[in-house]
């Protein structure tokens, strides 16, 4: 258990310092070249900051020269689906807003260690990890911007606006008010299937200069999800072989629509009793494999 617990942390770890360096922390190592989910980053960094305290600090530093290209009502939905520790959360935001900052919810009381370390630097945002970024710097930081970034990558039929809703973390009536306005200014093409709108870009190459669908984009929120309640789970202590074994199971069927809408491993549920503690072990190291592979854009 405390193999996979490290290991998977590890894997997490390093996925969220290639993202960072990718955003434009100034670190050694490579960066991510898949588009990058700065709520699902920042929610992820706070909970493993203790584990990595280097990281929390340059993370910190960009979040306070960029943070004003974080959208905080998203945050704080972000973080409510991956159960961040309000605790967590609550340190990360305050010490983000007591070092001059952006003001997001949930803050509680700053870290009194933090100072920071001049290590963030964003002169560009047309790299594809950036591509939430590009899209908020020129269309602001709401829905409007992810909407866009959704339909970069939705398929040729289009989404709806529930569809959007679920893909971007943003309620319907905020996504319904957005698609209005995306419409209105003529960026959106609307056709109505049944009884609801079908949702496309009108001239997707026409965006941004060289923005141009499809943009793979994984969902990080559902991927970093899986990841954390296993790692949540790995850590625990205190259980029979028997009970473990019912746990994970019960564990992995809490995850499967997850799993499965991301294309991650999934464990053999044909393994029953004692046995799937055995199956569930493998599939961890399946699962860690996948967080530490390239993601491409």
């Amino acid at each position: 258990m405390a193999g996979s617990t490290s290991s998977l942390q590890s894997a997490l770890l390093n996925r969220a310092w290639i993202q960072w360096i990718a955003l434009g922390v100034d670190a050694v190592g490579e960066r991510d070249d898949a588009v990058v989910d700065p709520e699902a980053l920042i929610a992820l960094t706070a909970e493993l900051g203790d584990a990595d305290a280097r990281l929390r600090d340059v993370s910190t530093d960009w979040c306070v020269a960029y943070g004003r290209y974080v959208n905080g009502s998203r945050l704080k939905q972000v973080t409510h689906e991956l159960r961040t520790p309000p605790a967590a959360i609550g340190e990360y935001v305050a010490t983000v807003v007591a070092a001059g900052g952006p003001s997001w919810p949930m803050a509680t009381r700053p870290r009194a260690e933090y100072a920071t370390r001049g290590k963030a630097r964003l002169d560009s945002a047309v790299a594809p990890p950036l591509l939430r970024i590009r899209l908020r710097a020129a269309f602001g930081v709401n829905a409007r911007a992810d909407i866009l970034a959704a339909l970069l990558a939705a398929p040729v039929i289009g989404l709806s606006v529930a569809d959007l809703a679920r893909t971007t973390r943003f309620t319907k009536p905020n996504v319904a008010s957005a698609v209005d306005a995306l419409v209105l200014a003529g960026l959106l093409d609307v056709r109505m299937v049944g009884n609801e709108r079908r949702l496309t870009l009108t001239r997707a190459d026409e965006i941004l200069p060289g923005l141009r669908p499809p943009i793979v984009q994984p969902d990080w929120v559902s991927r970093f999800g899986v990841a954390l309640e296993v790692l949540r789970f790995t850590g625990r202590g205190g259980m029979s072989p028997t009970v473990r074994a019912i746990e994970a199971r019960r564990l992995v069927e809490g995850l499967q629509t997850r799993i499965q809408s991301e294309g991650l491993p999934m464990p053999s549920l044909a393994a029953f009793g004692d046995h799937f503690s055995g199956a569930f072990d493998r599939w961890v190291v399946e699962l860690v494999d996948s967080l530490r592979s390239p993601s491409r854009a």
